[in-house]
């Protein structure tokens, strides 16, 4: 994923015409991709880890179709929520939308296929809130999305962080001599007001929820809007470690203070494993995996993806498209090896790498490419079983898809990415 270097925005930029501010607060709203973070009041709720409503999470779980085919719902803003951020992060959309809030736009996404968030606190009000999320026409996106992207309804949830917040949490694990296992943890702090703010960071790492593996405590300092990394580490045994005979999971339990009181708390589910691709073989905590990928639909629940592991198949692959969280920390949970796939497949447009022909070559699709696959990265990287990325299905090759291998390998980490459909080129492990 991406990491954060600590910056500070100067004083020049605060008194920017107005002009300006409102430009980049429209282009703003929609936020960096990132993983899945739900603040939690307490620690027992964040034990719990779950999508019900609770003070600082407010879920979406009823939509009405409208005629013009926009979903429509709302959520109710509390009181609590006063001089907090407020964000609502959009899943599984599987087509290009529109959101609006109270019916001003609060953004809008050409990738349906990620998930997505959207700050909203300057147009969310108290008390109740329409939410609509409006379909726009694919347009030329259409000739990349020849997949089947067929979601009955989006999860979508609202969440309140304080303005010094956790924005993101990553971990790396590295084996050493004699069964060590050295584990470093990010995370990535953000200060979204104009002064300089301070807070202070809990954390405690557990395993089977009782044996505390590591604590203690950061102090976090950040200059108006700025971004910093607090990282701690931890030293542990390699049984610890996640594989598929032994799906290990930690739990990592964050509380942000603030002026000493609870401003978030989280409980993380953490499966810790060294993965290294070499000489086109996986070696997972030093061990050799001989992979014989399943091909299964990305719409595949929770329930298909069991049937397909009792019958024997511990390693997916996933075609383009849409797979939910729920199923990734299923495969967390089981000790599944997953291949995700980036949501391109071009095949409608045939093989060519003429003008007019397939997209893949015509180098005004670069960024939409570089932002799918990116975004797929940044929004599963948290996930241990998820060893492996797939540029595309059957889109060619050219431009779009060498400038999306460079860019997926820059984030993707040690896991390879892959293109079978390339022709053998140079842009596949």
């Amino acid at each position: 994923m991406f990491r954060y270097c600590r910056y500070t925005l100067s004083v020049v930029v605060a008194v920017l015409c107005s002009s300006v501010m409102t430009m980049a607060q429209e282009a703003s709203s929609r936020e960096l991709p990132r993983t899945r973070i739900i603040p939690y009041p307490n620690a027992e709720l964040a034990a719990e880890r779950g999508l019900t409503a609770q003070r600082y999470m407010q879920p979406i779980t009823e939509w009405q179709q409208m005629d013009d085919g926009s979903l429509e719902g709302e959520f109710t803003y509390p009181f609590a929520w006063i001089d907090r951020r407020v964000y609502i992060r959009i899943e599984a959309m599987s087509q290009p939308y529109e959101l609006l809030i109270n019916d001003k736009s609060a953004g809008s996404a050409t990738n349906g296929h990620v998930a997505t968030e959207f700050d909203i606190t300057k147009i969310a009000k108290e008390d109740k809130n329409r939410v609509v999320l409006r379909p726009m026409d694919r347009g030329v996106s259409a000739a990349i999305e020849c997949f089947d992207k067929s979601v009955s309804q989006p999860t979508a949830y609202v969440v309140s962080q304080p303005r010094v917040r956790v924005r993101d949490v990553y971990w790396n694990a590295t084996r050493g001599v004699g069964g060590v296992v050295n584990v470093d943890f990010g995370v990535v702090m953000r200060n979204e007001t104009l002064n300089p703010k301070q807070s202070r960071l809990y954390y405690e790492l557990y395993a089977n929820d009782t044996l505390r593996l590591t604590g203690g405590h950061l102090e976090v300092s950040l200059e108006m809007c700025d971004v910093d990394t607090m990282r701690f580490g931890a030293t542990l045994h390699d049984s610890l470690l996640w594989r598929r005979s032994s799906p290990m999971q930690l739990s990592l339990r964050l509380e942000n203070r603030i002026e000493n009181r609870k401003s978030e708390v989280y409980d993380f589910a953490v499966s810790l494993r060294e993965l290294r691709y070499k000489y086109a073989s996986f070696i997972i905590n030093g061990e050799v995996v001989q992979m014989e990928w399943h091909d299964i639909s990305p719409a595949a629940d929770v329930a298909m993806v069991e049937r397909v592991y009792n019958d024997g198949h511990f390693a997916l692959r996933f075609g383009a498209g849409v797979v939910s969280e729920e199923v990734l920390d299923y495969c967390d949970r089981m000790g599944i090896y997953v291949a995700l796939t980036a949501p391109i497949n071009s095949s409608s447009s045939g093989m060519s790498r003429m003008r007019g022909g397939n997209p893949s070559n015509d180098p005004a699709w670069v960024d939409e490419y570089v932002e799918r696959v990116v975004s797929l990265v940044e929004t599963t990287d948290r996930h241990a079983s998820v060893v492996a990325y797939y540029l595309a299905d059957d889109s060619s090759n050219g431009i779009c898809l060498y400038e999306a291998y460079l860019a997926m390998k820059r984030v993707a980490g040690s896991r390879p990415v892959f293109y079978d459909d390339g022709g053998d080129e140079w842009n596949s492990d």
